[in-house]
């Protein structure tokens, strides 16, 4: 319960982060304009100011009549008023477009405020729409969705991939999880083939040795050693913090409506490959097993001389919003061992 928790509150963030900095974006952005358009009032106003002092100057000098120097001041005050239009155009119009956007945003949150994804479809539960069907957003080069993806979890020895067939670590037993939020940008403004994905996410990693075998540190060195009870369950966990990257080509087809191309990512087969960096923000082992009769729990907390940064390669080929995933960690999973032992996890990936 304590992990679905942290997940949860994790998720939370998550989205109050980026909710949060969308706000403050188009905030300090409407802030900068304005500011523009009353730095430019202010320049004209005080460069009038001057015309007009040397205009009355010119006046007291009798150089030019009274009625001279109301056509003069009219004049520039014409003059000041005509640029200050021509100058704030260009402002006032990013202006409006920010606005309308903004406006454009909360429309279309509305309108798709009684559907949610899942595997492809948008589905509508409003009171006056019941059947399922593919909604096509609108041709927003950014689109953001909710990332689950789970798996298996192992270690490769000294970079030999065969080293998976006789591992320490039981094939079902050991698994990830990982939920979190994610962007794709399409790269070009015309086509829909290659995107830039990227994300937050947060990762479960769960390894669980065999043969009664369990993680003890010990100095800088991490090692399994054996049980002399009889272990029940033996798992070491990590919860790390990651931040993925890939280059994707999604080959789904365009849409063709009223003259107008729609882009609709996660329709067809895509691909991407690409790396990721991150934080391992949370370190422990649990055993269970019997002693005279009696049921015990172990947890031990700590960092295990666990590397605090990750970072490795990771990609994933599917269709719509289903992937089949993998990710390699080119950083060992212990700091200082002899031997290299790097995280490899394959599984299926979701975008809902």
């Amino acid at each position: 319960m304590k992990n679905i928790t942290t997940i949860l509150l994790s998720i939370f963030v998550l989205y109050s982060m980026q909710s949060n900095a969308q706000n403050r974006n188009f905030e300090e952005r409407v802030k900068i304009l304005k500011q523009r358009i009353e730095n430019i009032s202010f320049e004209e106003r005080s460069h009038l100011k001057e015309l007009i002092k040397d205009i009355n100057y010119r006046l007291e000098l009798e150089a030019i009549s009274k009625d001279s120097a109301q056509v003069l001041k009219q004049k520039a005050a014409e003059e000041s008023a005509q640029n200050i239009k021509i100058r704030i155009a260009e402002i006032e119009q990013q202006l409006r477009d920010l606005i309308q956007n903004k406006v454009d945003e909360a429309i279309f949150k509305e309108e798709t405020s009684h559907r949610f994804r899942f595997a492809g479809l948008d589905i509508d539960y409003s009171e006056n729409y019941h059947h399922k069907h593919r909604y096509y957003n609108d041709n927003r080069r950014t689109q953001s969705q909710t990332i689950l993806a789970v798996g298996t979890s192992n270690l490769i020895t000294d970079g030999n991939l065969n080293s998976l067939e006789n591992s320490d670590f039981d094939f079902w037993k050991s698994h990830f999880f990982e939920i979190g939020s994610n962007s794709k940008t399409r790269m070009f403004k015309n086509s829909g083939l290659f995107y830039i994905n990227y994300g937050l996410s947060l990762t479960y990693n769960v390894l669980s040795p065999k043969r009664n075998q369990f993680f003890v540190a010990n100095n800088t060195a991490t090692l399994l050693q054996t049980n002399l009870e009889n272990l029940d369950k033996s798992k070491f966990k990590t919860v790390q913090l990651v931040v993925p990257l890939f280059f994707e080509t999604d080959f789904s087809r365009s849409k063709l409506n009223e003259d107008r191309i729609y882009y609709r990512p996660n329709t067809g087969f895509k691909m991407g490959f690409g790396g990721f960096f991150g934080l391992n923000i949370k370190t422990k082992q649990i055993l269970k097993y019997q002693m005279d009769d009696i049921k015990v729990k172990d947890i031990k907390k700590g960092d295990f001389n666990v590397n605090n940064f990750l970072y490795g390669l990771n990609g994933f080929v599917g269709y719509r919003d289903t992937s089949l995933f993998f990710r390699y960690h080119l950083n060992n999973l212990f700091k200082d061992n002899l031997i290299e032992q790097k995280n490899i996890e394959f599984g299926l990936r979701f975008e809902l």
